[in-house]
């Protein structure tokens, strides 16, 4: 009767479960940091936002301002369970403040309302409309890619 009580509560669990990581942040690019960990280095891609790549205008300004914020930086993150392009995806905090938040609120990122549900969508900067939105930031199609 135990284990059928025990299968019943893990049925009910998420398929992905949430985990949380401390460690030192090392920026990839404006929507990417390396969390330096006891147990080794993981790529934790931003969660809900858009930052332009490094060849795409604004890529390198965008990059220079997370670096500032966050280089260097104790940084605590909660992963979603999920992944975008082989990097763990998560929320991510320097000084319990959201990392991705201040990107945004720079205005050197989007909104990406496919995977954040419109979380960023209200501190969007109307100078952030020129940045490029990825397609899969527009369909509700596919969690990440």
């Amino acid at each position: 009767m135990r284990k059928i009580g025990l299968l019943c509560l893990l049925a009910t669990l998420p398929a992905f479960a949430q985990s949380e990581i401390v460690g030192t942040a090392h920026v990839v690019d404006g929507d990417t940091i390396h969390v330096a960990t006891d147990h080794g280095a993981i790529k934790v891609r931003l969660l809900g936002i858009a930052a332009p790549e490094s060849h795409q205008s604004g890529g390198n300004e965008a990059t220079a301002f997370l670096e500032q914020y966050a280089e260097g930086e104790p940084v605590h993150c909660t992963l979603d369970g999920t992944q975008f392009q082989m990097f763990e995806v998560g929320i991510c905090y320097v000084a319990g403040q959201d990392i991705a938040a201040a990107v945004i609120r720079a205005g050197l990122a989007r909104d990406c309302p496919a995977v954040s549900g419109g979380r960023y969508w209200p501190i969007e900067r109307p100078e952030a409309q020129k940045l490029p939105l990825p397609d899969y930031c527009q369909s509700g199609t596919a969690r990440h890619r």
